[in-house]
């Protein structure tokens, strides 16, 4: 990596994220509820409307509907951008400083003035070593593409890399 290019530096870690739950975020879990929610309403609506039998394929219709409507609309570009940035993403530490290189972002951090270190065990993403404070609505807004605190997302071996 060109990371480490300063001949000064030690690299003590290199790593990619595995897989994509790690760039998984409260607002993806919210859509799939809400798309949820969505679909018993509108099987519920199908079946109180019609005076005489409704059809299977009507109950089936109605019931898959919110989920290729919101599957087309939020679904899939947040999970191609989520697939792009864990493609893309490459992390290292050095004994002076952390880089963090997504595609069209690099972050470098200094260690002698890091402000803060978290290592968060979350159900959702998975284990992730903050370097900043998040925002409070970080997993909210920036849906497509936001500026969110840096961090070693997607890491199996986030524990090791902490200490």
């Amino acid at each position: 990596m060109k990371a480490a290019a300063d001949e000064s530096e030690t690299v003590i870690w290199e790593g990619v994220p595995r897989g994509l739950r790690g760039f998984l975020r409260p607002m993806d879990l919210f859509l799939a509820i809400f798309a949820a929610f969505a679909a018993i309403l509108f099987i519920g609506a199908i079946g109180s409307a019609g005076r005489g039998g409704v059809g299977w394929s009507s109950v089936v219709v109605a019931g898959l509907f919110p989920f290729i409507f919101f599957g087309g609309f939020f679904f899939a570009p947040r999970a191609f951008s989520i697939w792009r940035d864990a493609s893309a993403t490459k992390y290292t530490l050095t004994d002076k400083r952390i880089v963090i290189e997504t595609r069209g972002r690099r972050v470098e951090l200094d260690l002698r003035t890091l402000p803060y270190l978290e290592l968060e065990r979350s159900w959702l993403s998975g284990r992730t070593i903050f370097f900043a404070q998040r925002n409070l609505y970080e997993g909210w807004g920036g849906f497509y593409g936001g500026s969110p605190a840096p961090a070693f997302r997607g890491l199996p071996d986030a524990e090791t890399v902490y200490r």
